[in-house]
């Protein structure tokens, strides 16, 4: 049922008595309608059809609120009916340049917003290994967008948490994830990369804000993936001293996390990934709210041939050895590690054969771009020397806190 026509009627009511108590100068009453009217905006607002018409429709509520108030004001005041302030238009301009709800000037949130706006081209093939951990979000995916039989309401999952140690894939896998939805469906997935350290540092006072934005656009866009990074700086110090710009941040996306904005709408899909390194600093109540909670490991046998792969046969470097030397030789690094260890393997060898490049800058463009970069196969001396600068950051012990952790949660 579209509610929007008879709160519109309500406001448009409440209006028209708010103006006739303010001619007859009675503010009390006035202030009282313009208070109801403010309210019924509030509520047209959320049954807006894009973002422009909700910020519109949000800023007439607030300017009925504040109009309100300024009358009791100056009701208080000795001849108080001569003192009454002009009261607002009912005019909803739903084109102009706006605010946000807590006044704020909407350019300034958008341009935060657009910058954590990313279109992802990671694919799952991007990524080495994880294939259980891959066919598990897959699956989570498709139930969550399939067509359910008639009368039946499935379970579906709308709230992932990926955790453990630090460089295991975890923003590749959300970003192959926004990126699987644009290439299985009609509109274009956006993917919300939010470092909430960052939002909470780099706009302080406005975090809050930020991420009803997000969620906004990314409901607009639906369908779209937000993903939390670095969440347990967000939650770790919920019981002890956490400033107001961290509960009102934190108020926010649980109540986003719920999908109070998304009941009833089966048109709209935002997943929301959240990572973190740290999983036993997060409130219980916090950690509820996540419906998978999924186990992102270092790296095992399988998985670190293919992310090898990936960064040397796939990139056509040739090896002088068996890839399985260095399989054995690359235990206990994450992903990231061992993407850092071919680069700097490769990157060692390339200048090594190639020293008087830099000469050739000073000789001209054409000289530089007519110059062949060397290359040979690699050997596991390269890999040894590459191992003095990159070294695992994990150890067995903290690995088994993961494991130990996901069985005590479970």
């Amino acid at each position: 049922m579209d509610l929007g026509p008879k709160l519109k009627r309500a406001c448009d009511d409440a209006l028209h008595k708010a103006k006739m108590a303010w001619k007859a100068g009675d503010s009390e009453t006035a202030a009282a309608n313009f208070e109801a009217a403010s309210k019924a905006m509030f509520k047209f607002a959320e049954h807006a059809q894009s973002r422009s018409m909700e910020y519109a429709r949000k800023r007439k509520a607030i300017e009925y609120r504040d109009f309100a108030r300024r009358l009791r004001e100056v009701g208080a005041e000795p001849q108080a009916k001569s003192n009454l302030p002009k009261p607002p238009s009912n005019h909803v301009d739903e084109n102009r340049s706006h605010e946000t709800a807590g006044g704020e000037p909407e350019s300034n949130i958008s341009e935060a917003v657009s910058a954590l706006v990313h279109t992802s081209t990671i694919t799952w093939d991007d990524i080495g290994g994880l294939e259980e951990t891959k066919r598990d979000i897959k699956y989570t995916l498709g139930l969550s967008l399939a067509k359910p039989p008639a009368d039946v309401k499935i379970t579906t999952f709308r709230n992932m948490l990926f955790y453990g140690p630090p460089g295991t894939g975890k923003t590749l896998l959300a970003a192959a994830t926004s990126n699987s939805l644009k290439v299985t469906t009609e509109g274009q997935a956006l993917f919300f990369n939010v470092k909430v350290s960052g939002v909470l540092s780099k706009y302080f006072g406005e975090s809050s804000k930020i991420i009803s934005e997000i969620y906004g656009a990314a409901r607009d866009n639906s369908p779209s993936v937000v993903f939390l990074d670095e969440f347990e700086s967000l939650t770790s110090n919920r019981d002890s001293e956490q400033t107001g710009a961290e509960r009102r941040i934190l108020s926010t996306i649980l109540a986003e996390l719920d999908g109070l904005a998304e009941k009833g709408r089966s048109d709209i899909f935002v997943l929301t990934i959240a990572a973190t390194n740290r999983p036993w600093e997060i409130d219980a109540a916090v950690m509820s709210r996540f419906e998978k909670q999924i186990l992102i490991p270092l790296p095992d046998e399988e998985t670190r041939h293919a992310i090898l792969d990936i960064h040397l046969h796939k990139k056509g470097y040739q090896l002088d050895f068996d890839l399985a030397e260095l399989i054995d030789d690359t235990e206990g690094y994450s992903g990231r590690e061992i993407e850092r260890l071919a680069k700097q393997a490769t990157s060692q060898m390339i200048s090594e054969l190639n020293a008087d490049l830099p000469d050739l800058i000073d000789s001209g463009l054409a000289a530089t771009r007519a110059y062949q970069v060397k290359v040979r196969p690699l050997t596991l001396a390269d890999f040894e020397r590459a191992k003095t600068y990159i070294r695992p950051s994990t150890s067995p012990a903290e690995m088994q806190r993961y494991i130990d952790w996901s069985v005590e949660d479970d």
